[in-house]
């Protein structure tokens, strides 16, 4: 796998590399066509589809991807099966013990990963959850042959500003495995129909 910084955004290719990496596809899946990118920028009618007023932090990783799901929760579905299991088991430890997410880790039609599902629209949906000392929401959004990931954090404490930026860089990392997931699970799919 390589990294490559232009112009405020990081480019993640699929490929595999040599070295053993938990966030990178395995091996021997057909994948090497698909990038995902970070950003720090979120484009103005993502941002709207939040409703968390002068958010901290923002991020948004962004993909192409083949065929348009009918709906969000779908690619938030394919990405969690493209996703090594040890990383879906750490994601809401860190979430609760480091960032103290109050999330219902028991399955419901309410919930996504833990989190609230907050509102939802044809081809998107907000997920928020929230601590002591920071709010989040996460919306997913598919249109058009593009799926974007995009991330938005208030701080309510201080103690936010020291906590987040860290953790932010596995934040990176996940919101990428998630996406690259989602486009190698589509990519088996429509091999698989080929």
């Amino acid at each position: 796998m390589y990294v490559c910084y232009h112009r405020g955004e990081q480019k993640m290719s699929t490929v595999s590399s040599q070295h053993s990496n938990p966030l990178s596809p395995r091996r021997g899946k057909s994948a090497d066509t698909a990038t995902a990118r970070w950003r720090r920028e979120v484009p103005a009618p993502i941002r709207s589809l939040s409703a968390l007023a002068n958010p901290d932090y923002s991020d948004i990783v962004t993909a192409t991807i083949n065929e348009t799901p009918a709906e969000p929760e779908q690619v938030i579905h394919a990405a969690l099966k493209g996703v090594p299991r040890g990383l879906l088991i750490l994601i809401p430890f860190v979430q609760r013990a480091v960032l103290g997410l109050r999330l219902k880790l028991r399955p419901s039609p309410d919930h996504l990963l833990g989190w609230k599902i907050a509102d939802r629209g044809e081809n998107w949906i907000r997920i928020e959850a929230a601590s002591w000392f920071l709010t989040g929401h996460v919306v997913m959004h598919v249109d058009h042959g593009r799926m974007s990931f995009a991330s938005f954090i208030r701080y309510e404490r201080r103690i936010a500003a020291l906590v987040w930026p860290p953790v932010s860089l596995i934040h990176r990392q996940v919101a990428l495995a998630l996406v690259r997931g989602a486009i190698r699970v589509q990519q088996e799919t429509l091999h698989r129909q080929a």
